[in-house]
């Protein structure tokens, strides 16, 4: 099945409400890891009010644990951070991140598998983020 549209912004609208539905998480952040856009799905994971998502990094978002382990002042991010190499445009696209977050002032594990994808908009760009919270999901062995 091919979608065919008159106008772009009838695309768009698809998009924006295919995005925001979704029942995993996403965001998309800029080349400084700040936040620019995410769905329900991702303020329900990291369980944070609007004011605390945009223009923030994604490891202040969830309260990562790591976050006392910074590269600099000003840098947000662990001197090994997985995340930090798949949002920075390496060869990376996806990674398991099994971490301990702040949520809710409690300390809890976190098992996410996180996709990533390029976007270019208007020649800035972006990464597409859509995170799968597998935490609790058990694996049966056969």
């Amino acid at each position: 099945m091919r979608l065919e549209f008159k106008r772009v912004e009838e695309a768009n609208d698809l998009v924006n409400q295919l995005i925001e539905h979704h029942p995993q998480a996403i965001f998309l952040t800029d080349h400084d890891f700040k936040v620019k856009y995410y769905n329900h799905s991702f303020q329900k994971l990291s369980k944070s009010d609007k004011g605390d998502i945009i223009g923030h990094e994604f490891c202040e978002i969830m309260g990562c644990t790591q976050r006392d382990r910074l590269t600099a002042k000003d840098d947000g991010f662990c001197k090994r951070c997985q995340l930090r190499d798949l949002l920075s445009g390496s060869n990376l696209s996806e990674l398991v991140l099994i971490r301990d977050f702040v949520i809710n002032n409690k300390v809890k594990t976190k098992h996410l598998h996180i996709d990533t994808h390029r976007l270019v908009m208007d020649g800035t760009k972006y990464r597409l983020v859509v995170i799968e919270d597998r935490t609790g999901h058990t694996i049966k062995s056969k």
